[in-house]
């Protein structure tokens, strides 16, 4: 194996090792039940705050990723993002069962400024330093971290239902805190590991990008943007939901997270299929399928048929792993890689739009009590995505010559 194919399977291999550490946070799905039962005063809604608001400071943390990407080595941003997401989960640790008030409020804090603040963090420094090693095979290298993304909520889902009747839900993230930190020390190990490419100012090309200003301008960027708000938003309902639904509807809450690595299989397929089809053809594909996985969902919900919601939350879970990969990998295919740091940061902003409409979904199910309500969310929002793809090729979301 010569020394280039070794440092690319490198690249991959600490990249996916990276991305396993970030599902960490999905592991909230699985800690709902427990949570309410330790604290009888919380409600699905205050559980569903906690989730949906997380994702507004996992946006923060990426873009605070970008920022400090431009002031100091990649490598100490991967640090800022293992220590404070660690920090936040040992601090679970320390809730107090006899004041609720009080546990509600360091749990936000723990969960939301801590964690997914670092989650963001890092996932801004591993995509940034990753993807542009490899070009011409964006969409796939995208696919595959946003798979590893994926296949580790599953991976800590069934450790945490393991440990949870030998622990307790307080007991539980201290040992994926020491997961977090035990895998990011194995990564720093490489002392070239998380670090981007770099370019020859000589060689043609190296001046290519846009600037996030320039970016923002775009109306390509925006209505990408929109898209993947609406898909985002429909695929954290179901993060957020597929347990206790699966649970409601006779199923077991660990066959719901199997929405997980039907997520990772959409993001690698749908990520690599871009490379060859352009993101034209994935909005589309992506938008349709979440429509069928929402009325699936609408059905399963409506009947009862705990099939019929299996099905819609594996599509689901499919589109909305395809439409994250591609959104990420067609940032840097449209306006250039020189810039992607900075662009990747500002661009999740649509995870910050799509967490504050996601939280609204437990205040949905705690007023109708239905979660064919919830599902009806999920619905509107995949119509929506189906409409704004059809606008795709006028807003010039492909660069001349892709996507025809």
């Amino acid at each position: 194996m010569n020394t280039a194919k070794r440092s690319g399977v490198l690249i991959v291999i600490e990249g996916l090792a990276a991305n396993l550490l970030f599902g960490s946070l999905f592991v909230w799905s699985i800690l709902r039940n427990p949570l309410l039962e330790l604290f009888p005063d919380w409600n699905e809604g205050m559980l569903s705050l906690i989730f949906g608001i997380h994702n507004l400071f996992v946006c923060a943390g990426i873009l605070l990723g970008g920022l400090l990407c431009r002031r100091i080595s990649a490598r100490r941003v991967f640090l800022a993002f293992a220590l404070p997401a660690s920090l936040g989960m040992c601090g679970f640790a320390f809730l107090p069962v006899n004041n609720p008030g009080l546990s509600y409020a360091l749990a936000f804090v723990l969960f939301c400024v801590f964690t997914a603040t670092g989650v963001g963090i890092g996932i801004n420094v591993v995509q940034s330093t990753t993807i542009p090693w490899f070009p011409n095979n964006s969409g796939a290298i995208s696919g595959a971290l946003y798979m590893a993304l994926g296949m580790s909520s599953v991976l800590f889902a069934a450790l945490v239902q393991r440990l949870l009747p030998i622990l307790g839900v307080r007991g539980v993230m201290p040992v994926l805190a020491g997961i977090i930190l035990l895998v990011s020390a194995l990564i720093l190990l490489d002392r070239k590991s998380v670090t981007a490419p770099q370019r020859d100012p000589a060689a043609p090309g190296a001046a290519a990008g846009s600037r996030p200003k320039e970016m923002l301008r775009s109306p390509a960027f925006w209505l990408l943007v929109l898209w993947n708000v609406c898909l985002r938003t429909a695929g954290l309902i179901l993060l957020d939901h597929a347990a206790s639904m699966a649970t409601a509807f006779g199923g077991m809450a660990l066959a719901a997270m199997l929405i997980a690595p039907a997520n990772g299989l959409g993001s690698v397929s749908v990520g690599a299929a871009m490379d060859r089809l352009g993101i034209r053809r994935i909005m589309t594909a992506a938008a349709l399928l979440m429509t069928l996985a929402a009325c699936a969902l609408c059905l399963g919900t409506g009947k009862g048929s705990f099939a019929a919601i299996f099905a819609g939350l594996l599509v689901g879970g499919f589109a909305y792993g395809g439409s994250s990969s591609s959104y990420a990998a067609s940032i840097k295919n449209r306006f250039g890689s020189r810039f992607y740091s900075q662009n990747f940061a500002v661009s999740n902003l649509a995870m910050g739009c799509a967490a504050l409409l996601e939280s609204t979904s437990g205040t949905v199910l705690d007023r109708t009590g239905s979660y064919l309500s919830v599902m009806l969310m999920v619905l509107g929002l995949a119509l929506a995505a189906s409409v704004l793809s059809l606008f795709s090729g006028r807003a010039g979301v492909a660069k001349r010559g892709e996507d025809v």
